[in-house]
């Protein structure tokens, strides 16, 4: 949602929301007497925090709008004990609108994904690791991919521990508020670093129309930056493996060829089984591919593609806990910027 410039605009709106949404009962009237400082240029949402079950409602750079408004209590003397005039977090109410349950789906099966990766046939050192060779007469680009769940990631850090590129999740599904909690925090702080960037957006449509949403607010959110890798269109999650190789290739059509319009360069992610029996060929040939596949020496892919996600379990110097790995066999930076594609 849009915040406006006016205050106390600013405080009924929240109100609403926790009202409609959230199932909360707050006097408007004790709201209003808070002093914010909200930077009213930015956009909000709607998070999820798995470790407490319950939600927070954020800035774009991840700030607590919230505690922020709440936390404003008169100055004291050293002696005096301050006390927030409100908790930081909102409890969840008994029914919250689809897309909050998909965050829930999104976090349970990521936490299953990290759970079954089989060991990596890699050594592990303790900036950056060492991998597989691959036969290959291309450069062969190191890379990651990071979301929220990475946290706070120094990418100073990153790049000096010989990582060239990054794909960051930009959001995922078709809501404004699902833009991920530290994109734009991540976005910016990577290129600031020197890293090469490029996006992704995490998919839970079941239909091309709702592949069209996705494809619009993912756009959204990333035409304000220049990316020099691809936005990928990251197609895997359970809810989709039961459609048909039609309905799953008219979907991924759709997302593609509308950032495709917008002029940018797309990519389809997903693992290789998936690409393998749930794309028809026409998607296969005409989009980039980037493959997943842990645990082995060259995934099980027969077609060609750009980027191979070949761990989950990485360790990289800038980042606390794992994060997974990726290997480029494109210099996407030259062929994105000489085209003038991804808002270059």
């Amino acid at each position: 949602m849009q915040f406006f410039k006016s205050k106390r605009f600013i405080v009924m709106t929240v109100v609403a929301f926790m009202m409609t949404s959230l199932g909360i009962t707050v006097k408007a009237e004790s709201l209003l007497d808070q002093t914010l400082t909200y930077d009213s240029n930015k956009s909000a949402f709607l998070n999820y925090d798995p470790e407490n079950d319950t939600y927070e409602l954020l800035t774009e750079d991840g700030d607590d709008i919230i505690y922020d408004m709440y936390d404003k209590t008169p100055e004291v003397t050293e002696a005096a004990v301050t006390t927030p005039a409100a908790t930081k977090y909102i409890s969840p109410a008994m029914t919250v609108p689809s897309y909050i349950g998909r965050l829930r789906a999104e976090i349970l099966s990521e936490r299953a994904l990290l759970t079954q990766t089989t060991t990596v046939s890699t050594t592990v050192k303790t900036t950056v690791k060492t991998t597989p060779k691959v036969t290959t007469t291309k450069k062969v680009y190191d890379g990651i991919d990071v979301s929220r769940h990475q946290g706070s990631i120094n990418w100073k850090k990153v790049k000096s521990a010989g990582i060239d590129f990054v794909m960051i999740r930009a959001g995922y599904g078709m809501e404004y508020d699902q833009v991920d909690a530290n994109f734009h925090t991540n976005i910016k702080n990577a290129q600031s670093a020197g890293l090469e960037c490029g996006v992704y957006w995490y998919s839970y449509a079941v239909s091309t129309s709702e592949a069209l949403k996705e494809a619009k607010v993912c756009y959204n959110t990333i035409k304000g930056y220049k990316l020099s890798y691809p936005v990928a269109f990251d197609i895997e999650d359970p809810s989709q493996t039961g459609l048909s190789m039609t309905t799953i290739s008219n979907m991924t059509k759709v997302f593609c060829d509308y950032l495709e319009q917008q002029k940018y360069f797309v990519s389809v992610y997903s693992y290789a089984s998936f690409l393998k029996d749930k794309m028809n060929s026409s998607v296969l040939s005409k989009y980039d591919i980037w493959v997943a596949h842990t645990g082995v020496s060259k995934p099980s892919f027969t077609g060609s593609y750009g980027m191979w996600q070949y761990s989950h379990t990485g360790r990289v110097n800038g980042i606390s806990g794992n994060v997974d790995l990726n290997y480029g066999y494109k210099n996407y930076p030259s062929i994105i910027t000489s085209n003038k594609l991804n808002g270059y």
